[in-house]
């Protein structure tokens, strides 16, 4: 028996499969779809059809997601049934890939920073 070697499965912690436990939005390339998990949400004190919007900074090279009062550009949060909302805008995933140079994958995970700045607004980093 001593011999023997035994490989257990591993839970995988980057694409389909990365943990949730720290707060953190996802892009899923093919769709364009936003996905914005639970703590996330918690963090931002958004609710289904809620509006949130992104604001970028060049110089950090880093993004922000905030809660607005709805406006007719905003993002709605839709509610899935599970543990995220979720919203589809191809236009702002082709943004992000541009703005951060991401190589065209699935799916794409960004940390949140789980303190707001002075304007309310939550640091959005890729985790990649």
């Amino acid at each position: 028996m001593e011999d023997l070697i035994i490989f257990r499965r591993q839970r995988a912690t980057k694409g389909q499969w990365m943990s949730h436990e720290s707060p953190r939005i996802k892009i899923e390339i093919s769709r364009g779809t936003f996905v914005v998990f639970k703590k996330v949400a918690d963090l931002l004190k958004a609710e289904n059809r809620d509006a949130v919007m992104f604001a970028f900074n060049k110089k950090d090279k880093c993004a922000y997601i905030y809660k607005e009062e709805p406006e007719e550009d905003s993002y709605y949060l839709s509610k899935t049934g599970r543990e995220y909302y979720r919203f589809t805008s191809k236009d702002l995933m082709l943004f992000f890939i541009d703005f951060f140079e991401i190589k065209k994958e699935k799916a794409v995970y960004f940390d949140v920073d789980s303190t707001p700045n002075e304007k309310g607004m939550f640091k959005l980093v890729p985790s990649f």
